[in-house]
């Protein structure tokens, strides 16, 4: 079965490597779509994003990364995707997610799948990791990021 997992991993984090290492495990087909949402200010461009997520997923085989300009929504109907999975850590990421399963009932077939993170990285988002950028503390994101992507994401700030 193929799902899709989309956001604009701003950049990517632990919190969604656990997201995808499970429905990786779950699912025989996961497409990682990186969203280009032109209404929201990104700290990186499309092409950054997708390099660290390609990073941070290597060696998972069954994991496809897809850079995406369009709506989700599209790409669930023009791929024969049967679920969006979306990760939630807390009772304020349910009140979003159930809005936007409400949309995708609406416009796809597909059916959204919620999986939480390792416990481990619960409290990893890519905000906090902006926040350790914007306040030159670049070094504090390491811990929240895999290597590679990390290593990889400080030449761009630089």
């Amino acid at each position: 079965m193929r799902v899709v997992y989309a956001g604009s991993f701003d950049p990517i984090t632990l919190g969604h490597i656990s997201v995808i290492e499970r429905a990786g495990s779950l699912f025989e087909e996961v497409h990682v779509i990186i969203a280009n949402n032109r209404g929201k200010k990104h700290d990186f461009d499309i092409a950054q994003r997708t390099e660290l997520v390609q990073l941070s997923v290597s060696g998972m085989d069954n994991v496809r990364v897809v850079p995406y300009e369009g709506i989700v929504a599209d790409y669930v109907n023009a791929n024969d995707v049967k679920a969006v999975i979306r990760g939630i850590r807390n009772s304020t990421d349910l009140e979003y997610e159930l809005q936007l399963e409400q949309y995708m009932r609406c416009t796809t077939k597909a059916d959204t799948v919620y999986l939480s993170p390792y416990t481990k990285d619960i409290q990893t988002s890519s905000s906090l990791v902006r926040m350790f950028i914007q306040s030159n503390k670049i070094e504090q994101a390491e811990a929240y990021m895999h290597p590679d992507a990390y290593a990889k994401m400080v030449t761009y700030t630089v």
